[in-house]
């Protein structure tokens, strides 16, 4: 006879009873209750020594212990406080005890854990086997109590599990009304999280079976789809992990911060509903190849974060005190899976005391960011109300400025179409009456009329005279447009004193923004011996610059290179633009700066041919020059040259390249 007996003596209120009982694992569970007790089993049964984990291996367990009530109790609970086990069969005396009370024995009772009330005679050993079936981990803690510890004992978890699913459902209210506001979706996946979570724990805590009854539709449903508890238990759970993947590659920005780590994270991320697929589909060792998933996540996710939190990314310097919170108090009960580690409070309630810490630092964390998001929103407006304050006072600037210049222009017309009128009226006075001698002196010699000898010579130069007469209001006329044009370019072209390095590099990264954004590749090298201090128009200089970079980027492919090259000196500024487009050919480069000369190109769409000659008349206003070299299917280089003339210059620290 095994050695597994224990004692109940008076004042004994709780026992646990793997410190006495006996475990015989049955794998293909075939043993049945008469050949437990009689098959010489009792040379298989082997101590627990207090364990109460026995891993992944066994799938049906038997247990073996006598007990010897030397107390004046007869009344008994024995308690498997492990929901998720698949069934437990209670034999006592050689009797079964189910749901239908016994009166020698005792009755099952209705707890979200596997009780068994029973009637223990005084000083009367009794033999008592359990049989226990599970498709994940064997996991038995055993506890012997008297009824008012026991009742006292469930009373206790009933405050604590409102408290703490209390917690929850605040929990996660207020990440859905962040979700609301926010508009972030990873306050979703964090919601969904919380809920899986939860629903996981319900499962494993055996409130279902307790609140709703083994019977239920919703119960026998997810038994029929699932199979087992604990089954349930892993649906739910992998469910949470997939959201709290989810959740943190939005929040720790895994490309990013942890980029050896990204393809790990994402095919866990979608391999997590293959996961669920294969549970749903109830795969052999399903229930093994479950945990090891979630050991392999519970790494992935710790690596990432502590990556992260390396690499300088302020969100999950946040997330790892919940992390800690959350795995350190689970590890312990992960390891109790595996049988590696002995029950405990830690290990059976591991999982809800770290999510209780974790969210209480998440909501801490998000709440900081909130106020965070929220005090950059205030900074924002309050920046933009002084935007708005500068541009209102810009705008009047600009509008009296604009009055000005539409007063001045409008004087200057009035004088123009005055000057214009008057001159139009003298001429058409004036020009009446020599055209009159003209035209009657070209009729007389039409007509054949004779003239005094001597007098044909001064009768046509006076004719000639007259025709002079006319063509001096002609020129007049004349003069008046260059006058207007004259006016209009002055207007035009605003010229002002500056640096040119400081300009040159200005002009260089506005350009530098219009080939990338044209999808091309930017090159650009300033080589500045000094800094000469110029008159130049600025706004003509860069229409020069835009009209170069333009073509350059017009007939070149995606992903060409365009180098701009810039060389300062003493004798004025040297901006070169070369390409790497088609080129243009030797016959078509000699008039390439005449007006609407478009070279080889026949498309109208490619523009009107007078980029180049507007450049060219604009350098030259300045006294500069442009020329161009090109070799077809190898690209072309414009220069332009602007001398420093007698400017005066500051001396420059040297070249500057990008």
């Amino acid at each position: 006879m095994l050695n597994s007996e224990i004692r109940l003596t008076e004042g004994l209120q709780q026992v646990r009873l793997n410190e006495g009982m006996h475990v015989l694992s049955d794998p293909d569970g075939m043993l049945t209750y008469a050949q437990a007790q009689e098959f010489r089993t009792e040379e298989r049964f082997a101590p627990a020594s207090g364990r109460s984990s026995f891993g992944l291996d066994g799938k049906t367990y038997w247990i073996q212990t006598t007990i010897t009530n030397e107390s004046t109790l007869d009344r008994w609970v024995l308690r498997l406080s492990n929901a998720i086990v698949d069934s437990v069969d209670l034999y006592a005396d050689g009797q079964q005890l189910n749901t239908t009370e016994n009166s020698d024995n005792g009755k099952k009772l209705d707890d979200h854990y596997w009780s068994y009330e029973l009637v223990l005679p005084a000083n009367h050993p009794v033999t008592l086997y359990l049989r226990v079936t599970t498709m994940g981990a064997m996991i038995l803690p055993l506890d012997l109590m008297n009824a008012s510890v026991y009742y006292d004992k469930l009373r206790a978890e009933f405050i604590l599990f409102g408290l703490y699913y209390g917690f929850v459902m605040l929990m996660a209210a207020y990440i859905f009304m962040m979700y609301i506001f926010m508009k972030n979706v990873a306050y979703f996946y964090y919601l969904l999280y919380i809920i899986f979570f939860a629903l996981s724990q319900l499962v494993w805590n055996g409130l279902p079976q307790e609140l709703l009854g083994e019977q239920s539709e919703l119960i026998r449903f997810l038994l029929r789809i699932l199979g087992s508890y604990e089954d349930i238990f892993l649906f739910f759970f992998i469910l949470c992990l997939w959201f709290v993947l989810f959740f943190l590659d939005r929040v720790l920005q895994i490309k990013v911060y942890a980029p050896k780590l990204r393809y790990a994270a994402t095919a866990i991320k979608w391999a997590s509903p293959f996961v669920v697929l294969a549970l749903l589909f109830h795969l052999p060792g399903f229930s093994t190849i479950a945990i090891w998933y979630e050991f392999i996540v519970f790494m992935v996710l710790i690596a990432s974060i502590f990556y992260s939190v390396f690499r300088g990314n302020i969100a999950a310097r946040y997330i790892v005190l919940g992390v800690i919170s959350i795995f350190g108090l689970a590890i312990p009960a992960v390891l109790y899976t595996f049988g590696l580690v002995q029950h405990s409070l830690l290990t059976h309630y591991g999982y809800q005391l770290g999510s209780i810490t974790e969210f209480i630092i998440f909501a801490a964390a998000l709440s900081y960011q909130t106020r965070q998001n929220e005090r950059g929103k205030i900074n924002a407006q309050r920046q933009m109300i002084v935007n708005q304050e500068k541009l209102v006072r810009t705008l009047e600037q600009w509008n009296e400025e604009l009055e000005h210049t539409v007063s001045e222009r409008t004087e200057k017309l009035v004088h123009s179409q005055r000057r214009r009128s008057e001159l139009l009226q003298n001429i058409s006075h004036d020009i009446r009456s020599p055209l009159t001698v003209v035209q009657g002196g070209i009729k007389a010699m039409m007509l054949g009329i004779q003239v005094r000898p001597g007098e044909q010579n001064k009768h046509l130069e006076d004719l000639y005279g007259k025709v002079l007469y006319i063509t001096r209001f002609i020129d007049d006329l004349f003069q008046l447009s260059i006058d207007e044009q004259d006016d209009s370019n002055s207007h035009h072209q605003s010229k002002e004193t500056l640096h040119m390095q400081q300009w040159v590099m200005k002009e260089f990264a506005f350009l530098e923004e219009f080939i990338r954004i044209a999808g091309l590749q930017c090159e650009t090298e300033i080589q500045a011996d000094s800094d000469p201090v110029m008159t130049v128009d600025p706004h003509g200089m860069r229409r020069v610059l835009t009209n170069l970079v333009h073509n350059a980027c017009k007939y070149s492919l995606a992903n060409k290179r365009i180098r701009l090259e810039a060389i300062i000196d003493s004798d004025g500024v040297q901006i070169s633009v070369e390409d790497e487009g088609q080129g243009i050919a030797a016959e078509h480069l000699v008039n390439i700066f005449e007006r609407a000369n478009r070279g080889a190109q026949h498309d109208p769409l490619t523009g009107s041919g007078l980029g180049l000659a507007i450049a060219k008349e604009i350098v030259e206003q300045h006294g500069g020059t442009i020329t161009a070299e090109s070799l077809p299917g190898r690209g072309s280089t414009f220069v332009v040259h602007l001398p420093a003339a007698n400017n005066s210059y500051v001396p420059a620290d040297g070249g500057i390249s990008s």
